[in-house]
């Protein structure tokens, strides 16, 4: 009985291992957890990227954007976030997936119908409106890497959806693939908007961008997802 029972023992360490891989991917109905994995990814990015603080993070915004943000302008920026991966969920949850996931490719398509944007060599191009296409360089994106904010901005908003326990009360969860759909589009999709709020306060003859910008550039863009949709 030794032998089986040792044999059981390691069977059941191995599998153990194996579920608790960050690599691993389950469907919700399996067991995904979306704000576990989210929880992850921002300890991981943590580890081993370099702008970490809030403050660093906040003067690369403003060294990308090439325009000074006032603190007011930030806290709106977030709550325009918030707001905009709301709208993607919800867009998302009525897609094609049965069951409790949403999947990338739902998203995909809700960010092609409401967000037009475009990847090639030269950057991540985004229209605005018929007057405004503006592009985020590779080299801008690649430095916004060595942020955690993308995965931290999905954190965020899945952690509005908690309950007293913790735990997530959203009928459906974006799946890994779909996580990492959103966080490469937010990655380059959040210079994008800060550039937007920067042309608005020029635009307004201001110099800097301030909350009246900041609200503004995500208000034509929920607009603009309503007229759409």
């Amino acid at each position: 009985m030794r032998p089986i029972h040792f044999v059981f023992m390691l069977s059941a360490i191995v599998v153990a291992i194996v579920l608790a891989g960050g690599d691993s991917k389950l469907s919700s109905e399996d067991g995904f957890d979306m704000l576990a994995h989210l929880d992850a990814k921002v300890a991981n990015q943590e580890d081993v990227k370099d702008v970490r603080c809030w403050s660093s993070f906040c003067k690369l915004q403003m060294f990308l954007t090439e325009m000074e943000i006032e603190p007011a302008a930030v806290a709106s920026r977030i709550d325009g976030h918030m707001e905009l991966i709301q709208l993607i969920w919800e867009d998302s949850e009525g897609g094609d997936s049965s069951g409790s996931i949403i999947q990338a490719a739902e998203v995909s398509a809700v960010l092609s119908r409401n967000f037009p944007h475009a990847t090639s060599d030269e950057g991540t191009t985004f229209r605005f409106d018929e007057n405004e296409l503006i592009i985020v360089l590779p080299d801008a994106i690649q430095d916004y890497s060595d942020t955690i904010e993308p995965w931290r901005l999905l954190q965020s908003w899945a952690s509005h959806h908690t309950d007293a326990s913790g735990e997530l009360t959203l009928s459906k969860q974006f799946d890994e693939d779909a996580l990492q759909v959103l966080y490469k589009f937010l990655r380059a999709y959040d210079l994008a908007i800060l550039k937007h709020a920067k042309s608005i306060a020029q635009q307004r003859k201001l110099s800097k961008i301030d909350a009246g910008a900041m609200e503004a550039a995500f208000q034509m863009e929920s607009t603009r997802k309503g007229e759409s949709g």
